[in-house]
């Protein structure tokens, strides 16, 4: 197990540098001068001595890997720079945007789960019945609308006509979260309930659950127990691929809703071309990406021991 975890570790670090390089590369080439932009911000005009002194304060007239080097130490110790827009560190505001994306994730995840789960078994149970081709035409619909639609529907439904919701979620605390939570729960629950069925489907056709059923093992127990139990390796990749991305932050749907996460944060940053607050954003969704995969490496581990030894592919 110690070097099942020492290789996933260390491949995780190696893909960590080279994320951190190129995005560093890519905001180093962009055309757009940062110490114009921050001298723009502050209101002063940007004459060519002023640029070329604040060019030197900020370490831009070094050569790239010289800068990267440093950027990189700084990061480690957790000083990620400073925001172009208002001087602020850039490490204070993705923890400032941080719990209200962890917020939304918990939330929208947790109905995910309970929505999807028990409906793809179900629709596998009773494959081509009414329920499951009632549920698939649903899932269907829903999946084919974009996020931003079904956010401006609930917008226009929710807030303008009935009147029940606020339009923007930063101000009113709980029941701001209920249409963001409900748009992104609608959009993964769609693919997730569709996901589940055809893994329980597979599940279903193998030998052992028909060995079960001569043996008079009851249904339920079965799909539950059994099929669930060995279903949980690929349900686990879903969710951890979507985990990630909602840590990285909805930003669609918190820039519709005006919620205060990191997807919000990261729009912002990419209007004001504020490169400090980008590249912060990027490998905090570099960590959260890695992170994430490394975790469901390991409870592939654990859920089926085969995998450690290299007995099992991962589907």
């Amino acid at each position: 197990m110690a070097k099942f975890i020492l290789k996933k570790f260390g491949l995780l670090v190696f893909i960590f540098l080279g994320i951190t390089f190129l995005s560093f590369s890519l905001t180093y080439l962009a055309p757009s001068d940062p110490a114009e932009i921050k001298l723009n911000k502050t209101g002063v005009t940007p004459t060519e001595e002023l640029l070329e002194r604040t060019r030197e304060e900020m370490g831009l007239n070094r050569p790239m890997l010289v800068q990267y080097g440093d950027w990189l130490r700084g990061m480690f110790k957790g000083d990620m720079g400073n925001s172009l827009r208002n001087g602020k560190p850039v490490a204070g505001e993705l923890l400032k945007a941080l719990p209200q994306t962890l917020v939304l994730t918990a939330l929208s995840m947790a109905v995910v789960m309970a929505v999807s789960i028990p409906l793809g078994i179900l629709c596998a149970r009773f494959k081509n019945g009414v329920f499951d081709l009632c549920v698939r035409f649903v899932t269907y619909l829903f999946a084919s609308l974009p996020s931003f639609f079904l956010a401006l529907m609930a917008l226009y439904f929710f807030s303008v006509q009935l009147g029940w919701l606020p339009v923007i979620a930063s101000k009113s605390g709980g029941k701001g979260l209920v249409m963001p939570v409900l748009v992104l729960a609608l959009s993964l629950s769609s693919w997730y309930i569709r996901q589940v069925r055809a893994i329980v489907l597979e599940e279903l056709s193998k030998g052992y659950i028909a060995g079960s059923r001569a043996r008079g093992v009851p249904e339920w127990k079965i799909l539950f127990f059994h099929v669930l139990k060995n279903a949980m390796l690929p349900v686990m990749t879903l969710f951890g691929l979507s985990l990630a991305g909602m840590l990285g932050g909805t930003t669609i749907v918190e820039n519709i809703f005006s919620w205060p996460g990191l997807g919000k944060l990261a729009m912002d940053a990419i209007s004001a071309r504020d490169y400090p607050v980008i590249q912060g954003y990027v490998v905090w969704l570099a960590v959260v990406f890695l992170l994430v995969n490394f975790l469901v490496d390991l409870s592939y581990g654990v859920i089926d021991p085969r995998v450690r030894k290299g007995q099992v592919e991962k589907k």
